[in-house]
């Protein structure tokens, strides 16, 4: 149920009653992003983005995330070139925390001088870790290429030099001619009756002041000429490129199509591109194509990562995929798969309050109409596939193309190449002509009810007559599945030289089983817009699967055979050892995950948890196939698998197919090896030197292990120094401004665990991050906490914990991982009782016996520092 009205102020406001979880998300969604910035003003809105939330006339500094997270919610704001968005989701009960929160951020900030100055500091940090980013930098360098003179052209968190100097009075003049009532909308989705939010609505948001509208002219882009090559060389193991080319705004009739186009080039395992230049042979990493439709012209791009010494070939590769399209009309079958994933994205949307409020505030933006999706679904079902090859031939210029490419490569070098390329695709594309053949189609309509329905979950423990254990919770909210199968084993069942095995593993599992070919599951799963996957990990490997409940017969056909007779093909195997050893050779790109790697090594010494998950270049070298089946003998037996099935489900039909697959895989027993960890026994402090803009840094301790009946207490601890709220980022980025990223971090095993902090900050910085991590974890040995914040990190665990519960994968993970490792399966699904058991002299005894053993220091960066 929907309901739109205006406030006299100007202020729009969008109601979306679900009654399915007691949760509401409350978005406020304001019409200016950074195209909206004069010369001078770049990444000011970004900023303003951050500085709502430094206090307003009623909250103090930090008061807007403690009141938040203090009643169990989450809160959390994004700029794009187009909007700002600001949101709250929470408990229902919290309703009113949440209104009053946005209603104070949006229409009284304070915008004090000295919290302005202390927040530059902090957007600086993030500028710099975005310079330590391939992914960040490559987008950025196809911005610029695409767009030369409309604002698309600027980064959105702007300049640094713009945000060290903008005074405190533009940024209240920008706030005041843009954030104004009738250039925003309110969002309120959820749990709530609409006659009584109204009131509350206009109580809260009615004395906003209509501030006059700065309008604002962001200049059209000229029509591309010319082929542009743009090439950035950077200090990245991996290149990182897309070609480009030109669509128009969001509104254009012609998107629905380019929509479809992306989808059939480059969206699933089972799309061309993925098909050419990563199934059949690795040219690429990862490979794959969008539309990306703006509030302006937009862009369509082929992305694709890969090994410099690949370039040639993958580009040359792409180039019979791309005219093909033209040339050729898209199958039937191709046609059908990308309706029905776009079909699907109404109920898969349908599962939380934030994304139902997210897509209806979406299309109000761009189209004024927050339903608006119906009317787009309605054009996608007329599409052709004559349609696509008129928009493919259109929009794919011949000679107004875009090459971006982020390398390590000889910069010379690289553009020799794109150019070379661009020479061929213009020629290609110059001479490509649309084919007169017509495919038949007539699109099937994918009607699937995504109303809640009224139920009570309840679930289940059967233990079935193989041995396995199912773990079954009919929930019928929405006819959406998530199940997924885990066996114990992991790395814990690796030899000590077979590092990286189960990720390799997990990796080829879906690469073919008895009845499916790798391309039959990958269609498959496409086609049904389902999803199907392995894992492994430390303690366990296992397949998920995720789908719309009128698919299930087909998907568990495909599943049953997956997970009953993988086949591990050679050829396969071999393709995959090329991707993860091209991922073992970039690690450099990822400085945070080496500091992790470096402190696990140490922390977990003697320890199957100290090895690194993905393996050395010589391990993944040595595994065979018959390595891969061996593993499976190992971990595949009935008695050592537990399902968990989440969903719109029958569970009399899911007990009857579970016990006809189960009874093919041996009986077995349950896998229940134990390992010793070597006793930390003085501070340590590990060092790698990386030439990065920033420093990345763990502080850390030995924590505590799953079966820990303290656990829940670490967790309080965790609780208090996590969030906007909490102490670490209080302390340490509102107040000293030390870094953009600063959070707690903590595992518990089945042996061991540890507990501690991470920060990443500028090296000059890095010694002063360590004394303060290390200081606020002493403050909770030393000082007994309050009664009110111990309440706070209660009910933040609590309320964080409820609004993950909206998702049913979060649902069947925990109760599947609960039992598997030994604990009531129920456990994690009812904490509140075990949280709100947790006293202040629990708190302060746990974070002495945590915070008074050997500390490891793990720092990866440009310079050490003196402890």
């Amino acid at each position: 149920m929907s309901k739109k009205f205006q406030l006299k102020n100007g202020l729009k406001v969008l109601f979306l009653e679900s009654h399915k979880s007691p949760v509401v998300s409350v978005q406020m969604w304001v019409k200016t992003g950074s195209a909206d910035e004069k010369k001078g003003e770049e990444g000011i809105s970004h900023f303003i983005e951050h500085l709502v939330f430094k206090g307003t006339r009623k909250y103090g500094v930090g008061e807007i995330a403690a009141t938040v997270e203090g009643s169990g919610g989450e809160l959390n704001a994004y700029t794009s070139f187009d909007q700002t968005v600001f949101y709250v989701t929470i408990s229902k009960q919290f309703t009113n925390v949440a209104l009053d929160v946005i209603s104070e951020m949006m229409g009284f900030p304070t915008f004090d001088p000295q919290e302005i100055d202390n927040e530059r500091e902090v957007v600086i940090e993030e500028i710099k870790r975005g310079q330590d980013s391939p992914g960040r930098r490559a987008s950025q360098l196809l911005f610029t290429n695409v767009f030369k003179k409309h604002p698309y052209g600027r980064p959105v968190i702007g300049y640094d030099k713009v945000v060290r100097k903008v005074s405190v009075k533009k940024i209240r003049e920008y706030y005041q001619s843009r954030y104004v009532p009738s250039n925003m909308f309110l969002v309120i989705a959820g749990d709530f009756e609409s006659k009584e939010m109204k009131k509350k609505v206009e109580e809260m948001f009615g004395s906003f002041e209509p501030f006059k509208l700065r309008k604002v002219s962001r200049g059209k882009e000229p029509a591309q000429k010319g082929i542009r090559i743009k090439v950035e060389q950077a200090k990245f193991e991996q290149t990182t490129g897309y070609l480009t080319w030109r669509i128009p705004s969001v509104k254009n009739k012609d998107i629905a199509a380019l929509e479809v186009l992306s989808a059939i080039l480059g969206q699933g395992d089972s799309s061309r591109l993925m098909q050419s230049l990563r199934i059949r042979e690795p040219l690429t990493n990862s490979v794959g194509s969008f539309s990306y439709s703006m509030q302006d012209d937009g862009l369509f791009a082929i992305s694709f990562n890969l090994e410099k010494e690949n370039l040639a070939r993958a580009l040359a590769t792409m180039i019979p995929e791309i005219t093909r399209l033209i040339e050729e009309p898209p199958t039937a079958a191709e046609m059908q798969k990308a309706i029905t994933n776009f079909a699907s994205h109404e109920v898969y949307s349908m599962e939380t309050v934030d994304n139902i409020a997210r897509k209806a505030g979406s299309n109000e933006f761009y189209y004024g109409d927050h339903d608006f999706y119906r009317k787009y679904m309605k054009q996608v079902y007329t599409l052709k596939p004559e349609d696509i090859q008129k928009v493919a031939k259109k929009y794919f210029k011949a000679d107004a193309f875009g090459l971006s490419l982020m390398t390590n490569m000889e910069k010379k070098e690289a553009e020799k190449i794109l150019k070379s390329f661009a020479k061929d695709l213009n020629k290609t594309l110059a001479r490509t002509k649309i084919s007169k053949r017509k495919e038949k189609f007539v699109a099937k309509k994918f009607n699937i009810n995504a109303e809640a329905v009224k139920h009570t979950p309840e679930t289940q423990r059967i233990v079935l007559s193989s041995g396995a254990t199912l773990l079954i919770r009919e929930q019928k909210d929405t006819p959406y599945v998530a199940m997924k199968a885990a066996f114990l084993g992991g790395v814990r069942v690796e030899k000590e030289n077979q590092n990286g095995l189960t990720e390799l593993f997990s990796r080829n599992w879906l690469s073919g089983s008895k009845k499916f070919s790798e391309d039959d599951i990958n269609l498959r799963v496409d086609e049904l817009a389902a999803g199907i996957g392995a894992f492994g990990g430390r303690n366990s490997a296992g397949l998920s699967m995720d789908y719309l409940s009128p698919f299930e017969d087909r998907m568990l056909e495909v599943y049953a055979d997956s997970l009953l007779n993988p086949q591990f093909p050679e050829q396969i195997l071999e393709r995959e050892k090329v991707v993860i050893k091209n991922q073992i050779k970039s690690r450099n790109d990822n400085p945070a995950q080496i500091c992790v790697l470096n402190f696990m090594k140490e922390i977990f010494r003697g320890h199957p948890y100290s090895r690194d998950l993905i393996g050395s270049e010589e391990s993944i070298n040595a595994i065979t196939s018959q390595d891969l089946k061996d593993y499976y003998k190992k971990i595949a037996h009935a008695k050592n698998v537990t399902f968990s099935v989440v969903g719109d489900v029958d569970t009399k039909k899911w007990v009857k197919t579970l016990e006809e697959i189960t009874k093919e895989l041996p009986k077995g027993e349950k896998i229940t090896n134990s390992f010793a960890v070597e006793p930390l026994q003085q501070d340590k402090k590990l060092f790698t030197e990386l030439k990065k803009e920033q420093t990345h840094i763990i502080v850390g301790y030995p924590g505590l292990t799953l079966k820990d009946p303290n656990r829940f207490t670490l967790e309080i601890i965790q609780s208090i120094l996590s969030g906007q709220g909490g102490r670490l980022f209080l302390e340490l980025r509102d107040k000293n401004s030390l870094a953009y990223s600063v959070s707690p971090m903590h595992m518990e095993g089945l042996e061991c665990g540890y507990f501690g902090g991470y920060i990443g900050c500028s090296p000059e910085k890095s010694e002063k991050a360590i004394q303060m991590l290390k200081a606020e974890f002493q403050k909770l040995a030393e000082t007994k906490i309050s009664a009110e914040e111990l309440t706070r990190a209660q009910r933040y665990l609590i309320g964080r914990h409820d609004i993950e519960l909206q998702r049913k994968s979060t649902i069947g993970n925990a109760i599947l991982f609960d039992d598997i490792y030994g604990l009531d399966y129920r456990e994690s699904l009812d904490v509140a009782d075990k949280y709100f058991a947790v006293t202040p002299e629990d708190v302060q005894k746990m974070a002495q016996r945590i915070f008074s053993q050997p500390t490891i220091v793990s720092l990866v960066g440009p310079s050490d520092v003196k402890l």
